[in-house]
């Protein structure tokens, strides 16, 4: 595994629940890190003691779709704050189409532009991981520098919010001039992405890899969503309604939930970027594990940057090592 040699040296404890257990999910850890292609990033927070593991979580990685959940949490505050309507209906149209996961810009394409409320938007984004929601929501509620602001204002570490899906997008596949695109038209980006030299995407591809904007530390995000369950981030009714969206999300159960018992509750906030030369920049995994019997809740943030390889083998690694994160919490 390409930086495996940091691995143990990277490896944190802090509060930890117990020696034996400790060294259990250390091994278990380390053992699907060497295994994994790439470069992994984990951080696990048991959010009622504080107790956390991470491996290499002061590095950054790009968070892809996991940054929506910043996004929401800043448009709910508007919310609680009075500035924003969720009730209002708004119009979707074919400017508004943005590449990768979204359904809305599938239906758009097929049956016209689309009328729904901003609560409707936001469910897209949490449930569905919409990217054309996303980037409507993100401009309407101030863009990325409001997203950043109230991350600084929260005091949010090592989570950064700097462009829309579209331009991160743009940037990954080596495209330089999407804002030359007026009107915007999703048709015209593809092909404008198709006409991208290899040479040129895959510099681009490596470069998004370590591209400090939209970009994570696993420590950073796993305190976010542990700050989250406790309820410091918004009002206890928006605290509730989002994580029972996220609890809603099931686009991506291969990952941190298939490594769980049958019926255990997650809420999670997945993200995956292309694929170039074979190559993952992001293959991600992030959620709140109700674990049983009052035990509590484990915040997980699970990073994969610059695997090769199988989705179906990247997912098992994230679900191994949720799996391991369960067995360490459950032994306390």
């Amino acid at each position: 595994m390409r930086g495996v040699c940091l691995l143990l040296s990277l490896f944190a404890l802090q509060s930890p629940p117990g020696r034996t257990s400790d060294q259990t999910f250390q091994a278990a850890v380390t053992r699907i890190a060497n295994e994994t292609p790439g470069i992994a990033g984990i951080s696990v927070v048991h959010v009622e003691s504080g107790a956390s593991v991470s491996i290499n979580g002061g590095r950054r990685f790009p968070m892809m779709s996991v940054y929506k959940l910043p996004i929401a949490i800043h448009a709910l505050r508007e919310a609680d704050a009075g500035r924003l309507n969720l009730d209002e209906t708004i119009t979707l149209t074919e400017e508004d189409r943005r590449p990768g996961a979204s359904a809305l810009a599938e239906t758009i394409a097929a049956k016209g532009p689309q009328t729904l409320t901003i609560r409707d938007v936001l469910v897209a984004i949490i449930t569905k991981s919409d990217n054309t929601a996303s980037d409507w929501l993100l401009r309407r509620v101030g863009g990325p520098a409001a997203v950043a602001s109230t991350l600084r204002a929260l005091k949010v570490n090592g989570v950064d919010v700097s462009r829309y899906e579209l331009e991160f997008a743009a940037d990954y596949y080596g495209f330089c001039c999407v804002a030359a695109i007026r009107p915007f038209s999703l048709d015209r980006f593809a092909a404008a992405v198709g006409r991208v030299p290899d040479a040129v995407r895959r510099r681009a591809a490596q470069a998004y890899e370590t591209d400090p904007r939209d970009a994570a530390t696993p420590i950073g995000y796993a305190a976010l969503l542990a700050r989250l369950q406790r309820g410091e981030l918004l009002a206890a009714p928006s605290t509730s309604w989002l994580l029972d969206r996220m609890r809603e999300m099931h686009a991506r159960d291969g990952r941190i939930r298939a490594g769980l018992p049958d019926g255990t509750i997650v809420a999670l906030r997945p993200g995956t970027s292309g694929t170039t030369a074979g190559i993952r920049a992001a293959h991600n995994d992030t959620g709140i594990v109700t674990l049983p019997d009052d035990r509590g809740h484990l915040a997980i943030a699970i990073f994969l940057r610059g695997t090769p390889g199988t989705d179906a083998t990247r997912d098992a690694a994230i679900a191994r090592i949720a799996r391991a994160a369960y067995d360490w919490a459950m032994a306390k």
